[in-house]
């Protein structure tokens, strides 16, 4: 049976998580560039089609996750190979590709969103209720600031490394 007080302590971690949550999937490929390179981008393919739960175009994911067509193109290839996309050509105009997440796709985002969430449940229950709401809230600020600085790359002739201006 659970208790009042750790009903509470549940609240607070699930509402950080929920925060933390949101704040990576409104800038995926900046906040997480690291994990990124350690999965070569494929489970924010996976959670993006599995979000969208709807046929996307590559050119959507390519703008989605802020990464260029032909890396795009790439991670496609991987997931196809692995079955965990599938590409259609879409039959109302054949020019375009049409991209759905599979069977085997949802279970790995599934798995692996598992993973973090449990990761982070860890992390959070650590640094306590305080020091959890402490750091969303500072965190948001920083990347409310970090925003201002921020260059795109796509867009950046001086060929910037990880989407930051090279001063």
């Amino acid at each position: 049976m659970v208790t009042e007080s750790e009903k509470s302590g549940m609240r607070y971690i699930e509402k950080a998580i929920h925060s933390f949550s949101e704040m990576l999937a409104s800038n995926q490929k900046d906040m997480m560039t690291d994990f990124n390179r350690a999965n070569k981008g494929e489970l924010f393919v996976l959670h993006f089609l599995a979000l969208r739960n709807a046929e996307v175009l590559p050119s959507e994911l390519s703008a989605a996750l802020r990464s260029s067509t032909a890396r795009i193109s790439a991670l496609l290839g991987a997931l196809e190979k692995k079955g965990q996309i599938e590409r259609d050509i879409d039959k109302s105009n054949r020019r375009n590709i049409l991209v759905t997440i599979t069977d085997a796709g949802r279970e790995r985002i599934e798995v692996e969103m598992t993973k973090i969430r449990k990761t982070m449940t860890q992390i959070f229950t650590e640094m306590g209720e305080t020091d959890t709401e402490a750091f969303i809230r500072l965190f948001k600020r920083f990347f409310i600031i970090s925003q201002k600085y921020m260059v795109d790359c796509a867009e950046d002739e001086n060929g910037c490394r990880n989407g930051w201006e090279e001063q």
